[in-house]
């Protein structure tokens, strides 16, 4: 969870950065961030690969772009599961509530 919050720390919960894409593979989902300067241009990318998920609600990539990231994202771990979701909360319930999420039992953090 220590790299978890450092990563939201960094970061500043990823407060008006763009969630680019979203893979959707057999046995994983893989949600793409990425962190841009003042004039747009992307400066890091990090990928959050989720395995062993129980339930998700997932947008199309075309969609993506238009969501509101002023809040940020959720990253929560409670009783085991790891939770995902836009905008900024700290119990599964925001993330079962918010308008993208997923639910996984394992989650693998790539920074480029």
């Amino acid at each position: 969870m220590k790299e978890i919050n450092d990563l939201l720390e960094k970061y500043n919960h990823f407060k008006y950065e763009q969630l680019r894409s979203v893979k959707q593979l057999p046995n994983s989902k893989t949600v793409t961030i990425v962190v841009q300067d003042d004039e747009g241009e992307d400066v890091n990318s990090i990928d959050l690969t989720f395995t062993g998920i129980s339930a998700s609600r997932i947008l199309e990539d075309g969609v993506l772009s238009y969501l509101d990231m002023s809040s940020g994202i959720t990253l929560i771990k409670e009783k085991n599961l790891y939770g995902f979701a836009l905008g900024k909360g700290d119990t599964m319930l925001h993330v079962h509530n918010a308008p993208l999420y997923i639910v996984a039992t394992d989650i693998k953090i790539e920074e480029r």
